[in-house]
């Protein structure tokens, strides 16, 4: 069974009232049909990667967490979610849980110190959540610059690709369009592509990008993406051509009303 975690939106405000009729599937140009059709109402598995590298120090890191926390207090009982901190190492590493007080403990000692290896660290939360099963969703709260990472954003496109899960990004920079960092491994034009690939996976995947003015909008960020995870269609289907030889599969979900959007994950690898 695919099942498919479908937002549709009119002019950015989600659209919750479609019946099951509205909806087409294809699955490699083929019409599929649906076997299942829920209200987004069901447990996930999510991981939390919050960038806590130096330029995150004090009070900063200090509220991204409460926007984590944010997030993590709304969970239903049957949801289950880790918390990472990242720089350029793992400083903190939960288990998945359902509980609060795992997720949480060890926090008070973590301090913001060492560069960004966000390519690294989002590559192990997708291959984390490629061991669970149901709807899977990474929540990355960064800038995107990356100084330190030995994969590139292609490597963790790939690892997207197998985990199938949604990948969303609240981003506290300015995006690709005003990069002006350069390093000894890239200069300015090869972040600015990295930030695109990565603006790219994560509407591969069926997320977004969520820009933040400034960290105090942190916690109404988290629970915005809660909102919109619990308010997705959820669609089911059987592919029609099932190979298992691990090629990719091109996913299109069409709603028959007029000035929609829809955004799901563009595909899955047949394995």
């Amino acid at each position: 069974l695919q099942q498919l975690y479908v937002t549709v939106t009119r002019d950015g405000e989600r659209v919750l009232d479609l019946p099951r009729e509205a909806f087409t599937v294809r699955d490699d140009g083929e019409e599929q049909p649906l076997v299942t059709f829920e209200g987004g109402d069901i447990p996930l598995t999510a991981l939390l990667l919050i960038d806590a590298s130096k330029s995150m120090r004090g009070r900063r890191l200090v509220t991204a967490l409460a926007g984590a926390r944010a997030f993590l207090d709304r969970l239903a009982s049957l949801d289950r979610a880790a918390l990472w901190l990242f720089s350029d190492r793992l400083l903190h590493a939960s288990p998945v849980t359902a509980f609060s007080a795992v997720l949480e403990a060890g926090l008070s000692q973590v301090r913001a110190e060492g560069g960004t290896a966000l390519n690294d660290h989002l590559y192990l939360a997708l291959h984390e959540l490629g061991r669970h099963q149901g709807r899977r969703v990474v929540i990355v709260l960064s800038d995107g610059v990356d100084v330190a990472s030995v994969l590139s954003m292609a490597d963790v496109r790939e690892a997207a690709r197998r985990s199938d899960a949604m990948v969303y990004w609240i981003r506290t920079g300015r995006g690709a369009s005003s990069v002006a960092f350069r390093s000894a491994w890239r200069d300015s034009e090869g972040y600015r592509k990295e930030l695109e690939a990565f603006e790219q996976l994560v509407a591969a995947s069926g997320g977004r990008v969520v820009p933040l003015a400034g960290l105090g909008e942190a916690s109404e960020a988290f629970t915005s993406v809660l909102e919109e995870i619990r308010e997705q269609y959820v669609l089911g289907y059987y592919p029609s051509r099932k190979r298992g030889d691990g090629t990719w599969h091109r996913i299109q979900v069409r709603v028959d009303r007029p000035g929609l959007d829809v955004r799901v994950r563009e595909g899955y690898l047949d394995g």
